[in-house]
């Protein structure tokens, strides 16, 4: 779970927040978010966490956890208004490609 849902919803908080130092407190916050994601149907089917057909959804609410954790620390320099979830789907990267032409 780490590697799939944890660190690249960390990773993406430390960017966003421009934080220079990650807690254990991020890391807890990142944990309590994932766990917030599993749903009732998710634990009834057996699964520990959210389907990955939901990771970009809850990478981007794992780095707002961090982001707020980093904030109420003072460990962030970054000024992300009111909309800290806009401001983390801004910054995710979307792969889209172009059709390739048939040669």
């Amino acid at each position: 779970g780490n590697n799939a849902y944890i660190f690249p919803g960390v990773g993406l908080g430390v960017v966003v927040g421009r934080i220079r130092h990650v807690t254990e407190g991020m890391l807890r916050a990142a944990a309590h978010a994932l766990a917030g994601q599993v749903t009732d149907e998710d634990m009834a089917a057996g699964c520990l966490y959210p389907p990955l057909s939901k990771i970009r959804h809850v990478s981007a609410r794992i780095a707002v956890a961090v982001v707020k954790e980093a904030q109420a620390s003072g460990l962030t320099t970054a000024e992300l208004g009111a909309d800290t979830l806009a401001k983390v789907q801004q910054a995710m990267y979307t792969p889209v490609y172009d059709d390739l032409a048939r040669l």
